[in-house]
């Protein structure tokens, strides 16, 4: 569209405008007609339990420390269970250090455990160590 030969010219600029494809199209578009901007809303803090309810606050913490409280005891009785497995498992000859390189081997995918045998298998050739 051409402006009308006694008409001022429109300082125009370059713009990104939506193609209505979920893409964007670069068109000249009017200086005055300024890009939309998104307001950014600020996002809500979290209520404070213990100033709203201070004693069903305290009440709830309380239950939440004795829970974590009680579950690294679990954790810590079990590293004791697997450590006396490893002990008998040396009092009978076996490598706990073998032992817990074929527990890593068998925690990883078959084929990630394969790729990373053929660049081991790769180096030791190269380094003369086949």
């Amino acid at each position: 569209m051409q402006p009308h030969p006694n008409s001022p010219a429109v300082p125009m600029r370059m713009a990104a405008v939506p193609d209505g494809k979920g893409g964007v199209v670069h068109k000249m578009v009017p200086v005055s007609a300024a890009p939309a901007r998104k307001v950014k809303r600020k996002a809500r803090p979290a209520p404070d339990p213990i100033h709203a309810n201070p004693e069903a606050a305290a009440q709830a913490l309380k239950l939440f420390i004795e829970r974590i409280m009680r579950l690294q005891d679990e954790i810590a009785e079990m590293q004791a269970d697997v450590s006396d497995v490893f002990l008998e498992a040396k009092s009978q000859g076996y490598d706990k250090k073998g032992m817990q390189a074929i527990i890593a081997l068998l925690k990883k995918e078959k084929n990630l455990r394969d790729e990373e045998e053929a660049i081991l298998d790769t180096y030791k050739t190269a380094l003369g160590l086949n």
